[in-house]
């Protein structure tokens, strides 16, 4: 009942705002969106590979084939109250963390533009943390069929205020964006969340720079049990080890650096992040990818490579005696590699169909970033995760 009254709340607000956009000529407010029907198929039958990483259900265990992993659409308001006032309000439906495709407001702020240099957000605006955080969400502006998984794997909103300012440099254009915020979700929070980024655009060249800091809570109902038990323990020096790999209440930080070149026939995309999180059982995760493609007429063809590296954890070993704690230590190893080739193909000015076949080689003792681990999960294992989707924008 609850999944059928936001949807219907969404469909009226939806024909108010097309109400509203076919009564005003001056194009003052403007309804669009988005979408991915996508099915993909992965040779792991004892995990599944998830879209984002509070998700424990895709595609694998759960299901060899499955819509799960892509298939997403959103619909998005925008409102021109005058030259340099404006609102966007973005509405999503997509299986995340919530276990099922109910509607998630994923935007909803006000811009102010103070001059041609500075503008400011407040409200809800997409978490700045990579190269394609604006549009993450929207496969249509992508070249392959999702975002690479070993570093586009959070799919977070933050709610805060965002400032930018930009510097004209001879041909060069210099964006300073400052944030402060929080993000509050089913399993992750993070308090006091504040950064900077920097861009360079010249020319194709794009260049991307950032530094956040926050507190992060990182909490289920099984990192509940396990901890509360651990740092209750008669034992000090186990107690201690728990204490410090407690993932609930930790000083984080996060830093990206990318560079992208697309003078139009084809393009090049890079992008390496550090997530630091250590000494919690979360570690320091360095990831990146590099990205090829070329276009020729209607179709994109491309190749990818991508690497994922997590240190930092300390493993309790012999102080842990019932072996749970050494487990969820070894269940955080996420280190892999994977190569990618992707083929887009235009059928329309607004729909793009895509295939994409990925080998990912998880390392020795690795678990991968996989959930829905199952009895018989070998870590360290390979395998193939094959994908087609039709990406639309409307």
């Amino acid at each position: 009942m609850q999944l059928k009254k936001q949807w219907i709340a969404l469909a009226i607000g939806l024909a108010l705002a097309q109400g509203v956009q076919a009564q005003d000529g001056d194009d003052r407010f403007k309804l669009s969106g988005f979408g991915t029907l996508g099915v993909a198929h992965s040779s792991e039958d004892k995990a599944d590979v998830t879209s984002d990483f509070q998700t424990d259900r895709g595609v694998g265990a759960s299901d060899a084939t499955s819509g799960r992993l892509d298939s997403r659409v959103g619909v998005q308001f925008n409102a021109n109250f005058t030259d340099n006032f404006t609102g966007v309000v973005q509405a999503v439906s997509e299986y995340a963390v919530t276990k099922s495709y109910r509607p998630e407001i994923t935007l909803a702020h006000v811009k102010y533009r103070f001059s041609s240099a500075f503008s400011a957000r407040l409200g809800r605006i997409s978490a700045p943390l990579y190269m394609l955080s604006e549009y993450q969400r929207v496969g249509y502006a992508m070249p392959w069929a999702r975002p690479p998984q070993e570093v586009y794997n959070y799919l977070l909103p933050m709610d805060g205020i965002e400032g930018q300012y930009n510097i004209s440099a001879g041909d060069a254009v210099i964006g300073i964006q400052g944030f402060y915020g929080r993000i509050d979700s089913e399993k992750a929070k993070v308090n006091a969340m504040r950064g900077v980024a920097v861009t360079v655009d010249k020319g194709a060249s794009s260049f991307r720079a950032s530094h956040i800091l926050g507190r992060v809570q990182y909490v289920t109902d099984d990192i509940d049990a396990l901890f509360d038990t651990y740092r209750n323990l008669p034992i000090p020096a186990l107690a201690a080890m728990a204490t410090r790999l407690d993932p609930r209440d930790v000083d984080g930080s996060f830093s990206g650096i990318g560079y992208s070149y697309d003078p139009g026939d084809w393009f090049l995309r890079s992008e390496v992040i550090r997530a630091d999180y250590a000494p919690s059982i979360s570690g320091k995760t360095t990831s990146g990818y590099a990205s090829v493609g070329y276009r020729h007429g209607s179709l994109t063809p491309s190749l990818t490579v991508a690497h994922v590296d997590v240190r930092g954890q300390e493993m309790p070993g012999a102080l842990d005696p019932f072996g749970l704690l050494n487990g969820a230590v070894a269940s955080n190893n996420a280190n892999r590699h994977s190569y990618s080739a992707a083929l887009r193909w235009d059928v329309r000015d607004n729909v793009a169909v895509k295939f994409q076949a990925s080998r990912v080689q998880n390392h020795a003792g690795s678990f991968g970033s996989l959930d829905n681990i199952q009895p018989g999960f070998q870590p360290g294992r390979g395998y193939s995760l094959l994908s087609a989707s039709v990406d639309f924008v409307f």
